[in-house]
This record gives structure tokens, sequence and C-alpha cells, in this order.
């Protein structure tokens, strides 16, 4: 019974030391992870939005109201190009085959895509990965987001997209997220 005890406390003892280590080290690590995280979203939206010399986020009281109606959007910005609105940039998330994919999609005041990149994702690499690359993302730039875009396994047509192969559940997910941007679009443009 002695020994049961004492390898309890001493698998106690290590538990609490790992856990403090742990602590110590996420402490010392998370500002450093969210300036790099804050760095990737804005060379995301100047990549969507090649355009704009400057980036304004929305209203924050229109923005929770678009996040009460789907929590997916996650960030919405104002494109400027010399203190002109010429489009938003939105941050939206959505589930794809491996977990949360984020999304950054750029459109102008003519509900055109100007771009979408791929944020943080757990895709499958060599198989939904793909989505990452310009042979997929650049499928969707000069789309209209006023109508809903759909995704074809062989032969993308008027607003639809190739599915990256062997991937589709990811391509329906990016496709998905862009297509919730186009719910919102009309009380963006006319709060």
């Amino acid at each position: 019974m002695k020994d049961i005890m004492k390898m309890g406390l001493i698998l106690m003892v290590f538990c609490l030391l790992s856990a403090l280590a742990l602590s110590m080290t996420y402490g010392s690590t998370i500002d450093v992870i969210t300036q790099s995280r804050a760095a990737a979203d804005i060379a995301n939206r100047k990549e969507v939005m090649g355009e704009a010399d400057d980036f304004a986020p929305i209203d924050e009281g229109l923005l929770e109201q678009f996040q009460r109606e789907d929590p997916n959007i996650k960030d919405v910005h104002q494109a400027l190009k010399g203190g002109n609105v010429i489009g938003h940039v939105v941050k939206v998330s959505s589930q794809g085959f491996g977990g949360p994919i984020e999304i950054v999609v750029g459109f102008d005041t003519d509900f055109q895509v100007t771009g979408l990149r791929l944020g943080t994702h757990t895709e499958t690499p060599g198989l939904g990965a793909n989505a990452a690359k310009p042979e997929f993302y650049e499928q969707f730039e000069g789309m209209t987001l006023t109508r809903d875009i759909a995704v074809d396994k062989v032969q993308a047509g008027d607003n639809q997209v190739q599915a990256v192969t062997a991937a589709t559940v990811t391509s329906a997910a990016v496709t998905n997220g862009v297509n919730r941007i186009g719910k919102i679009l009309e009380r963006l443009v006319n709060p």
C-alpha cells in the first residue's frame, strides 16, 4: 500500500511540474504567437486587396451583429485607397475535412472577388492543403458574391470552381465560407 501511495505522489509531482513548465512556456510565447497571427492577417489583407493602401476595421457593433447571425464571421475590414472605401476584406471560418479553415476574402464595391487566401488550417498535406495553392484560390478572383459559388468536380462553369483533386470536402468548405460572406454583403455596404 505504501508503494502505491509513494508512486502516486511521485506521479502527481511530475504532473504538477510538467503543468507548471507548460504554462510558463505558453505564457512566454503567447505574445509572439499573437504578433505573428496579426502580421499574417495584415499580409493576407494586402494580398487579397492589393489596390488598398490602408484597412480599417468596421464598426464593432456591426461586426457583433454579423457574428450573432453567423459566428463563423471572424473579422471585417474596409479596404481604403486615398481615404475612400474601395471594398472589404472578410475573414471567415468554415469546417473542412481536417478541422476549421480560416478563409480571407477581398471584394470590391461591385461585389467581385479580388482575392482569396487560406489562413490557419489543418487540412491533409498533399490533398486538402492544396486549396492553399494559387491553382485553386485564383479561381475565385472575378467571381461575384451576389450569387452562390458552386463546386464542380470535373470542370468549372459560370460562378463555379473546380474542386481540388481528392479534396472535395475542403473545396466545398472554402466555397461555403465564401458564400457566407455573400449573405452579409448588402448590410455591410449599406449598414
